[in-house]
Parts: structure tokens; sequence; C-alpha cells
């Protein structure tokens, strides 16, 4: 079923959410930040790692502002279980016990944050670096930990309607049974114990060209209106912790092929890579006058027509765009390249499958395919 097809119309209540944010943390004013970029493109990504799955869109970026939105920090990985439940060391950042999910969530942050370091060596466009706050070398993006304010109650989606495939973690694969978000509060990250606040709970990290903003809203719980609500948060305090507000648009960086519906390319099931793109597909998140496309990440090839996301393809108003071989091999052609380095202990010290399309089993291609709305 083509993804043009899937209109989805979400009926969600969220709330506007405030221009301001209580700080709870000491940080520099992201005011004293400047750059020469000239419009936001905001990328939302369901976990840590996932956003190179849209990386042709970052790469070489002269007037784009990249903000990457993360989601949720990762922590039911199954390399923080089991035999994996194991104290892990981090470069810059220290030792985490895998098997306490806030250390699991620290480390997954901490290889993210390393990579994003990385990406600026061989990007002249990225040229921030965070280098872990209180590390000895030196960096320029300064963290900042806020508390948003609540967004009213969750509909309990991601819903059925229209999406090839169907695979939240409650309905075994299904879609089929009840949604443990319906009516909880927005955002709830109902995996984490402790302070019920922490949900809310959002680290900013403003740079010259690129700014990260880190949320923790659950892996595996993640919902539409999860989603809706962390971008609105983030777009109504752009005039206080970015510097610049003109937007251009919106990119679901996570892959997603539900139940292989796609069968020209790799599975990938994961139910809060669906939520993403059903609330960028189905939701005009900038409302505002002008062009402000909004993407998604999906199935496309280079060799074929047959198993593809028909919406991809340019005369449906799709894309596809190619993080260049040098920079993409520097990411993947081994052990020490820097996507393998900072991510390779997700594949349990093995190197990550590359390749030109996200055929099976790649998932992190060279080549990167979108539908387009709006």
């Amino acid at each position: 079923m083509a993804l043009h097809k899937r209109r989805i119309y979400l009926s969600l209540v969220v709330s506007a959410v405030s221009a301001l944010a209580v700080s709870v943390t000491p940080a520099e004013p992201a005011a004293a930040v400047t750059t020469t970029k000239t419009q936001l493109q905001y990328f939302l990504s369901p976990h840590p790692d996932d956003v190179f799955m849209a990386w042709s869109l970052v790469q070489n970026s002269t007037a784009n502002y990249p903000v990457f939105i993360t989601l949720t920090k990762g922590e039911s990985t199954g390399y923080c279980k089991g035999t994996y439940a194991t104290p892990i060391t981090i470069a810059n950042w220290g030792t985490y016990d895998r098997a306490i999910a806030e250390d699991c969530k620290a480390a997954r942050m901490a290889s993210l944050n390393n990579w994003f370091d990385d990406q600026s060596d061989a990007d002249s466009n990225l040229n921030d670096y965070s280098r872990a706050a209180g590390h000895t070398s030196g960096y320029l993006m300064v963290p900042e930990t806020v508390e948003a304010p609540a967004g009213g109650i969750d509909t309990g989606a991601p819903t059925p309607s229209g999406m090839g495939g169907c695979a939240p973690t409650w309905g075994s694969g299904s879609c089929a049974g009840a949604n443990p978000n319906v009516g909880r509060p927005i955002p709830d990250n109902f995996s984490t114990t402790g302070d019920p606040s922490q949900a809310r709970q959002v680290t900013w990290w403003v740079g010259e060209t690129s700014a990260r903003v880190e949320f923790d809203l659950g892996d595996g719980n993640l919902t539409n209106a999860e989603v809706i609500w962390a971008f609105e948060y983030v777009r109504a305090n752009r005039a206080e912790k970015l510097p610049l507000t003109t937007e251009y648009g919106v990119v679901a960086a996570g892959f997603s092929n539900l139940g292989q519906h796609y069968t020209a390319c790799t599975d990938y099931s994961h139910h809060d890579h669906r939520a993403i793109h059903e609330a960028v597909h189905g939701t005009d998140l900038i409302p505002d006058e002008g062009k402000h496309p909004q993407w998604g990440a999906t199935c496309g090839s280079r060799t074929t027509t047959v198993g593809i996301d028909t919406e991809a393809l340019p005369a449906n108003g799709g894309r596809a765009d190619e993080i260049t071989p040098a920079f993409y091999n520097a990411n993947m052609a081994g052990s020490s390249a820097y996507f393998q380095k900072r991510f390779g202990w997700l594949r349990g010290g093995n190197l990550w499958p590359s390749g030109t399309d996200p055929t099976h089993p790649v998932i992190f291609a060279r080549w990167n395919y979108f539908w387009r709305r709006f």
C-alpha cells in the first residue's frame, strides 16, 4: 500500500507548550551562540544512532542549521541485558553498568554525543564539539537541562489506520490489544521508575552549526502524541535557546519498514519508528506561511521499483539522497570508522552491515530515500 494512501488524521489532545522552560542546572545562555546559517532543519530520531538513517540531508549543510532531536535514550536495547549486562567504558565520558537502566541510557547518549563530535571531523559545516562536560578538551556546546511543561492526555496512538505493517510492543506485532498509554499524561515514560517528571527533563546542547535536544520518553513507549508534544516544545523555545528562529522543515530520521511491508528493503519493525512516521506524515508540524517540507526515511532502491515505497519516488514527491562515499566510508568502513567505533557495542562488538541501499541486513545505507508531506 502506497504511503500516500495512509493519511492519518490524528485527534490528539496536545496542549500548547510554554515558550519558557525552568532551568534546573546552571549553563551559559544559548543567546551567546551565533551562527552563519540561515534556517532550522529539525531531525526527529526515536533512539540514539538512528539519525544516520537520514544523514544525507545533514551532510554539507551550508544553510540549514540541524536541530537533532533524540526522543528516547534507547534503554531497552538487548545490549544492556543478559550476557551484555556488564560495565562498559565510553571514551571521554566514563564507565557505566549496563545492567542499570539509567547507566544504559547514559552510555547510549555518551556514544551519540561522541559520534556527533566525530562528524565535524569530516564535515566543515558541523564544526561544533561537545567533548563531554568536564572533559579536559575544550568544547563549544554547553549542556543545559530544563523541565518542560506537561502536554495533555495521550489518546493511545499509534493507530493501525493506513500504515503498512503494524508492530507496537503491546500488540505482539498485530496492533491488537490495549495501548497502555491511553489516558496517561503527555509525556510519560512508564519504563522508568522514580520521579514521574523524568520524562519532562530535556537537555539542550547548542552550537554554532547545530543543536542537540535530548528527551527521555521511554524506549518502546513512544507515541504520536509524545512526538508532537516534544516537537512543539522545541519550536516554542527556539527563540530562547537557539541562535536563529527561521524554520525550513522536519525529517523523520528513523527508517521504518514494519513487517517488511516493502519487500525490497530490510525489515525494521520498531514501533517507536512508526510513532515518528505517523506524527510527521499525518501532522503539519510547521503550519506557517511558506514551504516547510516534512520528510520520512523509508524504503527505496537504486536497482528496482518493485517492493519499494512508491511515495519515495520523485514523481510522487519523494526523493533519494546520497551520503557521499568518502563520508559514508569514514563512518562505516571498518572497526575504527566513526559509526562502527561509537556504536559497535550495540552489535555485540560486530560491525554494522553497510551497503548502497536499505536491503537486508543493511539499515544504515549510503543512499537514503524519503517520502514527503506538506
